[in-house]
């Protein structure tokens, strides 16, 4: 079993230490308008137990973590200080479970898409915010397992939608933000592998983004 609690609860609480100690700055001010970015980040398993379930149907056995690369196209508009709306396209790499012994096997969880999200927003001091996220996704989830010197593989997919929802920080240059964020995609879908229905597991990304502002005149 592996636990995210720790990370996000450490992020809750230095974002609030640094509300709490932050100098009585000018706000931060974020001109309205549109703004295109890129997200590079990592994505790795919420719950790893959907996807042993996933391998035990396969046959074989999955136990070690492996995270992946995550992308994210995004399109955005700011509508003032406290609030922005974005729609992303996102590919979330194949985060995996693996095993060597007694044979190597894996089952990656590819998962890719389309979101539209709300982002509130804090001010803090002249150049920084923090942000949330909440919104809704859709695209496919496909999961593969595989042994190859068996040989055997097995693989499943559907589509659906997701609940998505996260938090960050953002500096502001201009009309350059960048952004450190982590993000939950929450899926709520079942796959039916070999007659036995499988919860399809949520992904967590924590991810880095350039943003290239273009403000109303």
């Amino acid at each position: 079993m592996f636990s995210h609690r720790k990370p996000i609860t450490r992020f809750v609480a230095i974002s609030i230490f640094v509300l709490l100690l932050a100098p009585p700055l000018p706000a931060f001010a974020t001109e309205s308008g549109f703004y295109l970015g890129f997200s590079l980040g990592q994505s790795d398993i919420v719950n790893p137990e959907r996807v042993d379930e996933f391998c035990a149907t396969a046959g074989i056995v999955c136990g070690d973590e492996e995270k992946d690369a995550a992308f994210q196209g995004i399109l955005g508009y700011q509508i003032n200080n406290y609030f922005g709306v974005e729609a992303t396209l996102f590919d979330l790499g194949e985060p995996a479970l693996t095993t060597e012994a007694p044979i190597a096997a894996s089952a990656t969880v590819n998962v890719r898409g389309g979101a539209f999200s709300l982002l509130p927003q804090i001010p803090i001091g002249s150049i920084g915010a923090i942000f949330g996220r909440i919104g809704a996704a859709g695209g496919e989830v496909e999961l593969v397992a595989e042994a190859p010197s068996i040989p055997r593989r097995e693989s499943a997919s559907t589509s659906g939608g997701t609940i998505l929802w996260g938090a960050g920080g953002a500096i502001n240059l201009g009309n350059v933000t960048i952004r450190l964020e982590w993000q939950r995609y929450a899926f709520n879908d079942t796959l039916s592998l070999a007659g036995v229905d499988i919860e399809t597991p949520d992904i967590n990304v924590y991810s880095a983004t350039l943003l290239f502002r273009f403000p109303k005149k």
